[in-house]
């Protein structure tokens, strides 16, 4: 290999897990907060589309993306609203769920919420993945490869066709 890995991984760009159209139906994300409230991301009946961030406080793909949350919802633009989704209480530990997102629920308003369920609803087989959602159509699905993937992945779902 002539090439450092670095390089190699910047030219990679994620693989949908669809052909043509995401054919995954949008649902409301219902579970809990990291400090065990219930808690809901609209979907179904939302004004504004979502882009849910799957995460997990074990995936190492996934660091860069909780630590980017800050610049994600701000790259969003008010063009979507930004949540991440984790696997319940059980299957993920709330702590490090809590320790992870930080204050990006109080400051930014990024919804924060554990739910295996939605794990099944939108057929994520594990993190990082990104959905973005509006209220009558999955508009894309994809592995989350980064901040900066992430982010034009979802925009690119976001422009008028």
């Amino acid at each position: 290999m002539t090439e450092p890995p670095a390089e190699i991984l910047s030219r990679l760009r994620p693989i949908p897990t669809y052909a043509g159209h995401p054919t995954t139906r949008p649902h409301d994300v219902v579970g809990v907060d990291p400090g065990g409230a219930p808690c809901r991301i609209e979907v179904m009946e939302a004004a504004a589309p979502v882009v849910l961030l799957f995460l997990s406080a074990a995936c190492l793909g996934c660091r860069d993306l909780w630590e980017g949350l800050a610049g994600l919802h701000a790259g969003l633009a008010g063009a979507a609203r930004l949540a991440v989704v984790t696997r319940a209480p059980g299957d993920e530990d709330p702590a490090a769920i809590a320790a992870l997102a930080a204050d990006a629920p109080d400051e930014l308003g990024v919804a924060v919420v554990m739910s295996t369920a939605a794990f099944t609803d939108y057929r994520v087989a594990g993190p990082p993945f990104l959905v973005v959602a509006a209220a009558d159509a999955v508009l894309t699905e994809s592995v989350a490869w980064g901040l900066d993937q992430t982010l034009q992945v979802s925009l690119a779902a976001l422009r008028p066709a």
